[in-house]
């Protein structure tokens, strides 16, 4: 069973986007924290999310998000807060519906480690003021340290950690000075949106096999799956890849093989 397919196990509907971001910190990778974005309850504030995560929101034709932006505050035991890719301080605010947008609802509770919530306008997360102002979302975001139920009906909870919970521990006890602020950069190195069942046809053009061979197995790897059949002239190839900062999952069939073998998706090569 491949990684993703144990983090579809998991998912609370099947249809919640699931998302990815690599973290560093002072330019050494720290690990990878996998999100589900809880589509099914929270609609409009998972897709803000997104797609600040694969960057198709564009202000003035340009991609705006999360990658390359830091987690400005960690207090551990508590959360750690990132999301501020306009400031980079905590001040800032955007989203995809205008500068801010409303509370859309409080149905999910802070109920432990892992859980993804929404910060307000000035990003004041804390145990003394737990919200600086309903209907004031934006892009900015914290992931719990612990359960914090004083801040049910106060935060927009949107998501959880599916994996990568240790990469959110080695940020929470990172060294910080003022503002609770690290003093070594953390920063999300990368961030995707996996996006599974979504194929594109390539056809690999040319007068031999040859050619055509080498450039398969330059950019896939051999892997296969018990349900399908490996025989002579059939070649079942794989690779994950990132394109156009969502995760993709490659699959290129040689249909010089018999065609009774199915291949492991729509993609082939002649």
């Amino acid at each position: 069973m491949s990684d993703y397919d144990k983090y579809v196990e998991q998912l609370r509907h099947p249809d919640n986007p699931i998302v990815f971001m690599e973290m560093t910190a002072g330019g050494a990778p720290l690990g990878t924290i996998v999100m589900e974005l809880f589509a099914d309850v929270t609609p409009r504030t998972a897709e803000n999310f997104r797609q600040f995560c694969t960057g198709e929101f564009r202000k003035d034709g340009v991609p705006v998000g999360y990658k390359n932006s830091q987690f400005h505050r960690v207090i551990k035991d508590f959360m750690i807060q990132g999301g501020d890719f306009v400031n980079g301080d905590g001040t800032g605010m955007m989203s995809i519906y205008g500068a801010k947008f409303r509370d859309e609802n409080f149905t999910l509770e802070h109920s432990g480690p892992g859980i993804l919530s929404m910060c307000c306008n000035v990003g004041a997360v804390d145990e003394a003021h737990a919200n600086a102002g309903t209907d004031t979302n934006g892009c900015q975001f914290f992931i719990t340290c612990a359960k914090t139920d004083f801040l049910d009906k106060k935060h927009v909870v949107f998501g959880r950690v599916l994996d990568g919970l240790l990469t959110v521990r080695k940020i929470e006890n990172v060294q910080t000075g003022a503002n609770n602020k690290p003093k070594i950069p953390i920063l999300v190195a990368q961030c995707v949106c996996c996006i599974e069942n979504r194929y594109f046809i390539v056809v690999l053009l040319g007068e031999g096999a040859v050619g055509k061979s080498s450039i398969l197995m330059r950019y896939v790897e051999n892997k296969f799956i018990s349900r399908h059949t490996s025989t002579i002239q059939a070649s079942f190839q794989s690779k994950q890849l990132v394109l156009d900062r969502s995760s993709v999952t490659l699959n290129i069939w040689d249909t010089a093989g018999q065609e009774k073998y199915h291949a492991l998706g729509p993609i082939y090569y002649r």
